[in-house]
């Protein structure tokens, strides 16, 4: 007797996700959701999800940009406060311009670099072996957890007037704070980038068929890289 799907020898493959259920999944399954992007790639939908959310976000934060960026301009020793005026005019039209034009480059981009990184730590340093467009697509899936960050932060910032995530560590220091080195180090570990590099690297081990816990460990220990030397950056330039 032969033994089909019907039968008791084969497994049924899982069904397909349609867009809706992956974006839900990305949320509530994400293991589950990250096998199915691997399984099944594509990118286009998620990315221009997060290019239109970062096109919104840079609208609604025009004025917030704008007066941030002025009072930098304040704090520059060498700038008098006629020279300021001068340069508001033509500040707030370029922000304005970059706010939408921006994100259909930095936003692809950005995805591209992270991507890249991934490919570099699990092909070269541990020894896996995936396509690239595998790796783009789940790193985009992934990203729709920022989409849920900048609706949740986005609002705050406009009431606060300040461009800081309300959902870091760096609200635990005093104002007075906020340009010092610690402050910058806590204000990178936020709720909403921890969820998702957790997301990332279940994506990475559905890419690479790796456990999830060498994924993690890999996903993890390069953002902390990263962190580390955006602070480093941060403390020899400010």
């Amino acid at each position: 007797m032969s033994l089909t799907s019907e039968g008791f020898g084969t497994t049924a493959a899982p069904k397909a996700k349609n867009v809706i259920e992956r974006i839900v999944g990305v949320f509530f399954s994400p293991s589950e959701t990250m096998q199915d992007v691997a399984a099944r790639p594509g990118w286009l939908v998620p990315l221009l999800i997060l290019i239109v959310a970062a096109g919104l976000s840079g609208f609604f934060l025009k004025d917030v940009i704008i007066q941030t960026q002025l009072e930098q301009l304040q704090n520059r020793p060498n700038m008098t406060q006629e020279q300021i005026e001068q340069a508001q005019p033509m500040m707030e039209k370029w922000t304005g311009i970059a706010s939408i034009v921006a994100p259909l480059i930095t936003t692809p981009l950005f995805y591209l670099i992270i991507a890249g990184v991934l490919m570099f730590i699990g092909n070269v340093i541990l020894g896996g072996e995936t396509r690239y467009n595998t790796l783009f697509s789940v790193t985009c899936w992934s990203g729709l957890i920022t989409v849920l960050s900048s609706l949740i932060n986005v609002p705050m910032m406009i009431k606060r007037e300040v461009m800081e995530s309300a959902t870091s560590l760096g609200l635990l220091l005093p104002p007075e704070q906020n340009k010092t080195t610690l402050y910058y180090f806590l204000s990178q570990i936020d709720f909403f980038m921890i969820w998702w590099v957790i997301v990332l690297g279940f994506g990475v081990a559905a890419a690479y068929r790796f456990s999830t816990r060498k994924a993690m460990t890999a996903v993890f220990v390069g953002w902390a890289i990263y962190v580390a030397l955006a602070v480093l950056l941060k403390s020899i330039f400010s």
